[in-house]
């Protein structure tokens, strides 16, 4: 079948995961494993005065218990992601006595079997000297910590708020939430020869290579970082987590393999989550709609051990064109793990009361929401007066409501209900997420069998990187999608990027662009001989020449030493310098934009809800929602219609049910099991319909290809409390959006 670009290629790698072949990090078999289990503090923040692993260690089949006092090992400098690093967290536990959150590891048990790791894991004792701690950023003690760093001034915001007719001042808050992936946390290590192989479900194997030879003082050509399929990762898993360095020292000093599992509910604490927030936004207007201020004051929850905020504020000064921009950060350390990248970590919970407040000012001047939005379409950057790459944020709110039926709505609230009485409600949103891009390799093959390869240490999250890269390569070389054949998620492939902030496709698939292209050449080199071979050209699988005579590639290939043409490209964005490039493919993190000198560079997208509200037990559902986006050029309509549905879902999921509770007198996460931590199943999502618009790009790069991945959980929190609102009037400025919250 023709697997060029624009064509809904089944995805690659669907039958290996449907028949259970797929091998994720935990299925690698290794001879002679042993396995580990963790012993988590039971206290919130204070220090280790004892702790006792004889029990522990008199379980039968018992290799070795790794405390505090039993690591003394020199690690290699190694810190937090966010600071240059690669590490979850600047924090590395079993290195002191000091406890920093409820849940951190205090001990490490290797035994024979699953079974007596985990039995002797429960009886090391330990006695804590507790110390008073808080996990909530509404906790009084709490002080505000700004970011001066991330202030962004346009005009005097302040002075027109103050003049304008028609304002909104309102604070929206969203709460923790953490990553539940189906595939578990782990890690299996075993050395050979003095290098290291790591099995870990990964983000990022070459981020990783890079900082476990640093820390264990190795050249990165002896970490070899393996993670072929990942069963969901959302950012949890884009860095090394600090049980995998654990499990390595484990498996060094026991001279055999050591695999670790991490349970469910360990998992809350040994990796990262979405910190809470709290927003305040104003927007102020002229009776006519134009908005004259934009202010947006933001703070999020951090660590206490590690300073981390994910700034929305950048973003959603960029969504409407305003005179007079104000924007501030600001983070509140409480004494919990490490938050983390969460998908479209910013721009979800910042979203949420940006846009809420968007139609709150609608409501105010007695003004349809889209025209709103569409009236204060800016023309360029309003903070840096750039122009976009592309933005078609229009024409996606003119299609949404199209396919919405938004004409049918009635603006009055409460004014629209289903034939069985519910309340119906129907709320949109913008959305957008920054198209950044990475530097990255690739190497491709093609051979006189007629198979492609296509090589790179990126990931599939689960999205579709198989497919999608295998079709830049076909499309290119004109190979039909069955011989085109993918590898990835391996460090001994060349480098590729981190699969996060939606940079996969774009970055990944320009080096397979550019390493195709090369291959082509090459291929049309050979069938020239000594003609020019700008003459001729790659068409079903023949190399045509100027008398229009094909040959077949597998003939031209023949006369070619070996048999095969291979070529290996390194692609960096064009406004990153060599440098940067360097370092980015040695593993370091290197993003270029979503701003540059010349453009700013953003993915867009309509977002419409309709809910039920039930108008005695007001409950919530979601009918429907509709998605309109426009992320350049669409590489697999397929992926990615699938990826921005399950993006609009997990928003559902975002806007009704999501929340890590705090049991605040212990500063600890309360739900931390899928029994009480919910999110959405089959039975809370109505109908989805997604669509792209064309959209061509020829800045952003060789592709064309923008943000995909996050951005369609960015508008559809707000999407669904608008709608919420315009079902009952009640106005609900925090998530998740509960019964009793509309009770009043």
């Amino acid at each position: 079948m023709d697997g060029s670009i624009g064509v809904p290629v089944v995805r690659r790698d669907g039958a290996a995961k449907t028949s259970g072949t797929a091998l994720y990090a935990a299925d690698f078999p290794h001879a002679d494993t042993a396995y580990a289990a963790l012993t988590t503090s039971t206290v919130t923040r204070g220090r280790i005065i004892r702790i006792d692993t004889t029990e522990a260690e008199a379980v039968p089949g018992v290799q070795m218990v790794l405390t505090h006092h039993s690591l003394n090992e020199t690690l290699g400098e190694e810190t937090f992601v966010m600071k240059g690093g690669h590490m979850q967290s600047s924090f590395m536990p079993l290195t002191s006595d000091e406890v920093h959150y409820a849940g951190q590891i205090v001990a490490l048990v290797v035994a024979d079997t699953q079974e007596a790791a985990e039995e002797a894991s429960r009886k090391v004792s330990v006695d804590y000297a507790a110390q008073h701690a808080s996990a909530s950023i509404e906790d009084a003690d709490r002080v505000e910590e700004p970011m001066d760093d991330k202030s962004i001034d346009v005009g005097d915001a302040e002075a027109a708020f103050d003049r304008a007719p028609v304002k909104v001042d309102a604070t929206y808050l969203t709460p923790a939430q953490h990553h539940n992936p189906i595939e578990l946390y782990g890690a299996t290590a075993v050395w050979q020869d003095g290098k290291l192989l790591v099995n870990a479900p990964s983000q990022w194997v070459v981020g990783n290579q890079a900082g476990l030879a640093a820390i264990f003082g190795l050249p990165m050509d002896d970490i070899r970082v393996e993670s072929p399929y990942l069963g969901g990762g959302f950012g949890a898993k884009a860095t090394i987590l600090p049980h995998t360095v654990l499990v390595a020292m484990a498996a060094r000093r026991l001279g055999r393999p050591v695999k670790l599992v991490v349970p469910r509910e360990t998992g809350f604490t040994v990796s990262s989550f979405r910190p809470a927030t709290r927003s305040r936004v104003r927007l102020a207007a002229e009776q006519d709609g134009t908005i004259v201020a934009v202010m947006h004051d933001e703070a999020a929850q951090s660590a206490v051990i590690d300073h981390v905020a994910f700034p929305a504020t950048g973003v959603t000064a960029r969504m409407y064109a305003s005179p007079n921009i104000r924007m501030r950060e600001s983070t509140i350390a409480t004494d919990v793990n490490t938050p983390g990248f969460q998908r479209a970590p910013a721009e979800a919970p910042g979203f949420f009361g940006f846009e809420s407040a968007v139609d709150e000012l609608a409501v105010a001047l007695g003004m349809d929401p889209i025209e709103l939005r569409i009236k204060n379409e800016p023309v360029c950057d309003p903070v840096k007066g750039l122009p976009w790459s592309s933005r078609s944020l229009v024409p996606c709110f003119r299609r949404g409501a199209e396919l919405f039926g938004w004409n049918r709505r009635t603006p009055e609230v409460g004014s629209m209900t289903t034939p069985d009485g519910m309340l119906l409600g129907w709320g949109c949103a913008s959305a957008t997420y920054p198209s950044a891009m990475c530097p990255s390799s690739a190497r491709v093959k093609l051979s006189a069998d007629g198979t492609c390869v296509v090589s790179c240490a990126a990931h599939d999250l689960g999205t579709g990187a198989y497919t999608v890269l295998g079709q830049v390569a076909a499309d290119v070389l004109g190979v039909p999608d069955e011989l085109v054949r993918v590898h990835l998620g391996d460090s001994t492939l060349p480098s590729g990027p981190v699969a996060g902030g939606s940079v996969t496709t774009g970055s990944a698939g320009s080096a397979v662009h550019m390493a195709a292209l090369a291959v082509r050449e090459r291929l049309l080199k050979a069938a020239a001989g000594g003609g020019d071979p700008a003459s001729f050209t790659l068409a079903g699988g023949h190399v045509i020449g100027p008398d229009s005579h094909g040959r077949p590639v597998a003939e031209v290939l023949a006369s070619v030493t070996g048999g095969m043409i291979e070529e290996t490209a390194d692609w960096k964005p064009g406004s990153m310098s060599g440098d940067q490039m360097r370092m980015g493919l040695a593993g370091g993190m290197a993003f270029a934009g979503p701003t540059t000198e010349t453009h700013a560079s953003y993915s867009f997208g309509a977002q419409f809800a309709e809910v039920r509200v039930d108008p005695l037990l007001r409950t919530v559902r979601v009918s429907r929602m509709v998605g309109v986006f426009a992320c350049g050029r669409i590489i697999n309509p397929r992926t990615a219609r699938s990826n921005l549905m399950g993006g609009m879902i997990w928003g559902a999921s975002f806007a009704l049910l999501e929340e890590t509770k705090v049991d605040r007198p212990r500063a600890r996460f309360a739900n931390t099991d899928l029994a009480g931590y919910h999110f959405s199943t089959n039975a809370d999502i109505g109908e989805v319909v997604v669509e792209t618009v064309d959209e061509v790009d020829t800045v952003v790069n060789a592709i064309g290809a923008k943000a995909v991945g996050e951005i369609g959980i960015v508008g559809m929190p707000a999407a669904i409390a608008n709608a919420i609102y315009h079902a009952t009037g009640v106005r609900v400025r925090k998530t998740p959006i509960l019964v009793e919250d509309l009770l009043g």
